[in-house]
């Protein structure tokens, strides 16, 4: 049993705490008597070991220090070393910031030392031996030590990859079987506040209910709560295949405008689902940015054309259906085509789109032409007559390398013709245009 004592001119105390699978038990009292025992059961392990963590920073916080790890089931506390942290921070793919972080983590008796070494060492050599040693710690006796919460799902509903010691990325998208009974909002939080997420760089999460709806508010949440994560390089809320897994509108984001100041280095955002919002937008970093929805809400596209976004390379919004919430206009969009905020901006996608007719009559007029690379206009509801400007304005589209104008509702004759606008052009799998008195978009529910 962990124990921890408190000494000062006043008081000679003890403490100590030991995690029993949905319990603990706790002894306190005076140095040199039995003291006094109580135990407290929880619903579930998660809860019996948060408000364990929680226990144990008080004691630490009122002065009280670690004299014997003990046993039990609960892993010892983390080692930390904030002047050795920065370092890392201050520069990510610094091999040797790493290797002096293992020899401190080694010298103070933390396991994680160990693998650290080991998987530096492995960036410099692909050893076999060296691999099957970092598989020891992983998944031997010290499993829980290094995942947490994440630990019975590793490998199943949850992919973990690892970057000399610590997460690198982790994927949290479980089966019909694994949400049965998950705790989403514990597997999150261990993803992002675990010691070994420390330098998480990639957070992925996918499905967690197949009972109603992926509600990703309780996620977001969850981030919120976390706090900050300026290692944070890449995040994808709502990764699902649709309609396989879920339809798209049955998978409610929610807004994402607490994060942005969290994650100040973010380079890459995707956001899948409907009732996207994204608050005020401050990214001086980001560089691609992916908006899926049955139906975006005309309040995220405003927050996107308001942003200043220097770094933007990639842009993909999916404005969709009215019947899905998508309640955006052409005027709505127009003013991400004078590319005022995008400077860097090469790949443009206005994807799933109804009004996408309008787009392409007003883009050999459009500034941000000059630029764009890649231009995706695939999923929409675009006929013969509206793709015309393709032909006639060929001029406002010489920079363009590929052109995607698939599963709109082109003729076979017109798509022939578009094969010629650029380099690459696809515009196949096209949907009959059965009802011109109500053309969809090819993804709403």
């Amino acid at each position: 049993m962990p124990r921890y004592e408190f000494k000062d001119g006043k008081s000679n105390k003890f403490w100590e705490i030991e995690l029993e699978g949905e319990s603990f038990t706790t002894k306190w009292g005076r140095i040199g008597t039995a003291g006094q025992e109580t135990t407290k059961d929880f619903d579930s392990r998660a809860d019996a070991k948060r408000e364990y963590e929680k226990l144990v920073a008080e004691k630490v916080k009122k002065g009280y220090v670690l004299v014997s790890a003990g046993g039990g089931d609960a892993p010892p506390p983390a080692r930390t070393n904030p002047e050795l942290e920065a370092a890392i921070l201050a520069s990510p793919d610094d091999v040797h910031a790493y290797q002096v972080y293992a020899d401190w983590l080694q010298a103070n008796g933390d396991l994680r030392g160990e693998l650290v070494a080991i998987q530096v060492a492995l960036a410099k050599d692909a050893d076999v031996a060296l691999q099957a040693r970092q598989q020891e710690p992983l998944t031997g006796a010290s499993s829980e030590l290094f995942h947490g919460d994440l630990e019975s799902l590793v490998g199943t509903g949850v992919q973990v990859t690892w970057r000399f010691g610590f997460f690198d990325t982790v994927r949290i998208s479980l089966g019909y079987d694994d949400a049965e009974g998950a705790d989403i909002e514990a597997l999150v939080r261990a993803a992002v506040s675990h010691p070994s997420a420390r330098f998480l760089r990639g957070l992925t999460i996918g499905m967690f209910d197949y009972e109603g709806e992926n509600h990703y508010e309780r996620v977001i949440k969850v981030l919120a709560k976390a706090g900050p994560k300026p290692t944070l390089r890449s995040l994808f809320i709502g990764d699902f295949e649709y309609p396989e897994e879920t339809e798209i509108s049955w998978a409610n984001v929610g807004d994402i405008g607490k994060l942005w100041a969290l994650y100040p280095d973010l380079e890459e955002l995707t956001l899948q689902g409907a009732e996207i919002g994204l608050g005020k937008i401050a990214a001086p970093k980001l560089r691609s940015l992916t908006l899926r929805s049955g139906g975006l809400p005309v309040a995220a596209l405003k927050s996107l054309i308001s942003a200043e976004l220097p770094s933007l390379e990639r842009l993909e919004v999916w404005t969709g259906d009215e019947n899905y919430g998508g309640d955006s206009t052409f005027r709505d969009v127009a003013p991400l085509l004078s590319g005022t905020n995008l400077p860097k901006l090469t790949h443009l996608g206005l994807v799933n789109c109804a009004y996408v007719g309008e787009v392409v009559a007003a883009l050999p007029g459009a500034k941000i032409m000059s630029r764009i690379q890649s231009l995706d206009l695939s999923k929409g509801t675009l006929i013969d007559d509206q793709a015309a400007p393709f032909l006639s304005h060929g001029e406002a589209f010489a920079s363009l390398a590929s052109l995607d104008l698939s599963e709109n509702l082109l003729s076979d004759e017109m798509t022939a013709k578009l094969g010629k606008v650029c380099a690459k052009v696809n515009a196949g799998e096209q949907r009959d245009d059965e009802d011109p008195d109500y053309r969809y978009v090819a993804v709403g529910e």
